[in-house]
């Protein structure tokens, strides 16, 4: 079987078998067709020890092949994104060659599966975090409720998906801790103490019409079905969504911050970032933010040149 014929059963079969959508199929065709012009582009010299040059055979195509079309799209300066897809597209490609008997060796399975390297949201200031929190209204319900959105995502690092799950009930008699339940149902304790729990009683006080200022968790015992965050004021009982939450962070961080990307992530960002470079200890942010894996917490330990600069000039004998 020729390339060509066989990229149009791979085609077929990523439609009408794994249902994939057609933008997506396309994107797959397009990588092996570049793949395909590139070795009929070498015919001549790299591929001019098969009979009869240009486009080889299916079994005649080897990993050197393979590497040599990934390294010629690196020369063209594509993103780290563009050539990880164009890999995936190979390897499923020469994958779905071998589940069909077509092929008896994938010439990809010693191909290196490169990790993308995880993109980092934006380094939010504490200033700029002061400035985000005086701006919501609290004149009405509604600013009440995103200042205690904006203090309890930076306030405790929770995820967007673990605020939103959160009810009245689990505040009442919670003290300085809540119990949070994160990914794979595993629970952990965050604090919560500061203005993170000012800002919600005085939220949840005005939501219910407790009496004054200077609500308790206790004043919320009669309301613990209810969701900790409301969708508005005249849908108490119904449970903020997460896209709201989006909205509301996007809409107040786009007031103080020229950052490309505004999400409830920045601000968990925030917060494992802040803790770190006040000097806290990696692992209990580990435990703080819910990750399973210390890596994953090593991706918040920036550290602002500022900071390095102070801890060396107070710590190397010749600064």
């Amino acid at each position: 079987m020729d390339l060509d014929g066989a990229i149009g059963k791979f085609e077929v079969w990523l439609s009408a078998e794994r249902g994939l959508s057609r933008l997506t199929v396309r994107a797959y065709i397009t990588d092996l067709a570049q793949f395909a012009a590139h070795l009929e582009e070498r015919g001549s010299s790299s591929l001019g020890r098969r009979s009869g040059g240009g486009i080889p055979q299916i079994g005649e195509i080897t990993l050197t092949d393979v590497r040599g079309f990934l390294r010629a799209q690196t020369q063209r300066g594509l993103t780290e994104s563009s050539m990880l897809r164009k890999i995936s597209s190979v390897r499923a490609f020469f994958g779905f060659l071998v589940s069909r008997g077509v092929i008896a060796v994938d010439p990809t399975q010693h191909l290196s599966r490169p990790r993308k390297r995880r993109s980092l949201p934006p380094v939010i200031g504490d200033d700029v975090i002061g400035d985000m929190m005086d701006l919501p209204d609290r004149n009405k319900t509604s600013g009440l409720r995103d200042r205690a959105i904006l203090e309890f995502l930076y306030g405790t690092g929770v995820r967007l998906s673990e605020m939103v799950a959160l009810d009245v009930r689990d505040f009442v008699d919670a003290g300085e801790t809540l119990r949070i339940v994160g990914k794979g149902d595993k629970e952990r304790i965050v604090p919560w103490r500061g203005k993170a729990r000012t800002a919600f009683l005085d939220y949840q006080a005005r939501r219910f019409d407790l009496s004054g200022a200077g609500a308790t968790e206790g004043d919320l015992a009669p309301y613990v079905r209810y969701p900790a965050f409301s969708a508005g004021k005249k849908k108490k009982d119904r449970r903020i969504s997460p896209r709201t939450v989006q909205r509301i962070v996007e809409k107040y961080l786009r007031q103080v911050s020229l950052a490309s990307r505004q999400s409830p992530h920045t601000l968990r960002h925030a917060f494992a970032t802040h803790l770190l470079n006040n000097g806290a200890d990696l692992r209990a942010v580990q435990e703080l933010l819910g990750h399973e894996s210390l890596s994953t917490t090593q991706i918040y330990t920036h550290v602002s040149a500022k900071r390095l600069a102070d801890i060396y000039r107070k710590t190397h004998p010749r600064s």
